[in-house]
């Protein structure tokens, strides 16, 4: 019988779906020796510098899990794990060492989760559209919505308004995800595509061809437009309706070596299929209008058929709400259950990998559990679902409390908050539990943003009102951005360290209405922001 665990581990190791291999560390010299590997891992071994990563891993004594992304696309997942080996030098660390290629499971996992993104941005879009009379007004909101589910930098559409002889386009919609990202030139509403050398894009959108093209692959008379927008990567759809050319439908990416895959391309163009439904109904709005006294018959026509338009649109949305409250239940109870089991399990104390990978499937199912509660709530609030408690209590209790609640998370960041009383103790009749939501939210957001150590906290009567401020010395919020700031999904400087959807705040403002009052923002860039929620003091 074989005792030596080496020599058990060199039977088994070509039987491993992974490259694998035994380590001998010396922690004292800070170096290595390979005693054993399979087949698998000399092959992914020659994928990357092995010696300077091991060497680094070593160096730093950091043997967490780390993924690597190679430049031809690879993507390889290396990570650690204990080996007793009883027979070896006392002296020295004998661990495993793992190597794995998950270029196809990761890029799957990418591709499903965008597509959900980009189905829920465009139901996000088209309720918004429905809600509002006025397409012309609610495109911009709906397809800025759009563009935050998407990885494009920029959005916009031509609405065609010339004839053969004459193409002019207006202007509709010209939203950028930032201020860094230039928006369309306003030259587009006249322009000679002709003498500009861009005809021929115009003449594929008309007839019913999208442009997908990137700055390298332009022909020499078309690079001024990359240079003059600073686009990298152009996306143009046509908008038809019935054979008719209604416009254009823009997503531009500024930044390099970006690539939009052939079925990808499919999804975007379904897009332009209800955008020309939408713009159709607005343009016959205004025909109608225009000659209601004379075309009576022609109205009643076209009434009905917007009648049964916004009919199967309210199905739709109908269904729409329907599904994703089967969805949240349908992900909420796994989910539920595999953070709880996550937390159940309990494995060896040497299986450091194991209480890793349990630590992994924690965090990130929290993390998607919070991001479709906050979904929901969010439509819950947009439909008027939300029913309200109210009793009569002091501010100042509600204050105290949420910052019993907050002051975890002020303590894990170093964090001072200094709470000021009213001067006078009032009572007032509203639903202290969606005010103390509201509180946490924008003291939350105060001490992930803040880049010093303090924030204030004041509460105080002003007439008939209740102030709540929240006063964070953070970077503040720039003038152009401040207006967007309570939109759905929307992360100013969004670098990817901070955690969140970009919900909250939409949340907060969709409360604090519902209560009879507002969320206002006044922010000084590079000098941080104060958040006041105004609240009246009986809500009727």
């Amino acid at each position: 019988m074989i005792h030596d665990p080496l020599s058990l581990f060199q039977a088994s190791l070509e039987g491993n779906d992974s490259g694998t291999a035994i380590l001998c560390i010396d922690s004292q010299t800070k170096t290595y020796e390979i005693l054993l590997q399979n087949s698998i891992f000399t092959k992914l071994a020659k994928e990357f510098d092995i010696r300077f990563f091991l060497k680094n891993k070593i160096q730093s004594n950091n043997f967490e899990t780390e993924i690597i992304y190679k430049v031809d696309g690879k993507i390889l997942e290396t990570s650690f794990g204990n080996f007793g080996y009883t027979k070896g030098d006392p002296k020295k660390q004998y661990t495993k060492f793992f190597v794995r290629d998950i270029t196809i499971k990761q890029k799957q996992e990418e591709e499903i989760a965008w597509r959900l993104r980009f189905e829920l941005g465009v139901a996000s879009s088209i309720q918004i559209l429905i809600q509002k009379p006025s397409i012309r007004e609610s495109l911009p909101q709906a397809l800025y919505q759009l563009l935050y589910f998407t990885e494009m930098d920029s959005i916009f559409f031509l609405k065609h308004i010339g004839s053969d002889a004459t193409e002019s386009f207006d202007i509709w919609v010209n939203e950028r995800k930032s201020t860094e990202f230039p928006l369309l030139s306003s030259k587009f509403q006249n322009l000679n595509w002709n003498q500009e050398g861009i005809s021929r894009w115009l003449h594929k959108l008309k007839n019913g061809k999208l442009i997908y093209l990137q700055k390298e692959k332009a022909l020499p008379r078309e690079k001024w437009y990359f240079e003059e927008s600073k686009v990298e990567t152009m996306l143009w759809i046509p908008v038809h309706f019935e054979n008719q050319f209604l416009g254009i439908m823009g997503f531009q990416k500024h930044t390099p070596n970006f690539v939009i895959h052939h079925d990808n391309l499919l999804i975007f163009q379904t897009v332009s299929r209800w955008m020309g439904l939408f713009v159709q109904r607005d343009k016959d709005l205004t025909e109608l209008n225009r000659y209601k006294s004379s075309l009576e018959s022609l109205i009643l026509e076209r009434t009905l058929d917007l009648s049964r338009t916004k009919e199967e649109l309210e199905r739709a949305y109908k269904a729409k709400t329907e599904f994703l409250a089967h969805v949240s239940h349908e992900l909420r109870t796994p989910l539920n259950s595999i953070i709880g089991f996550s937390k159940l399990i309990q494995l060896p104390e040497e299986d450091l990998t194991g209480k890793e990978y349990l630590n992994y499937i924690y965090s990130g199912g929290t993390r998607l559990l919070k991001m479709i509660n906050e979904i929901l709530q969010l439509m819950r609030i947009e439909s008027g679902q939300i029913e309200l408690k109210i009793t009569e209590f002091k501010p100042e209790d509600v204050c105290r409390q949420t910052l019993e609640l907050i002051q975890p998370q002020a303590d894990a960041k170093r964090m001072e908050i200094r709470f000021y009383p009213p001067i006078q103790s009032n009572s007032i009749s509203s639903d202290s539990g969606k005010i103390q939501q509201i509180l946490l939210n924008l003291l939350s957001n105060a001490i992930k943003y803040s880049v010093h150590n303090l924030i204030e906290f004041h509460c105080e009567w002003n007439d008939s009102n209740l102030l709540f401020k929240v006063k964070d010395f953070g970077p503040g919020i720039p003038d152009g951005d401040q207006n967007r700031i309570f939109h759905s999904f929307t992360r100013l400087n969004d670098d990817g360290k901070i955690e969140g959807t970009g919900l909250g705040l939409s949340i907060s403002q969709g409360l604090a209405e519902k209560l009879g009052g507002t969320i206002e923002l006044s922010s000084k860039f590079g000098e941080g922001s104060t958040f006041t929620l105004i609240l009246p003091e009986i809500r009727k």
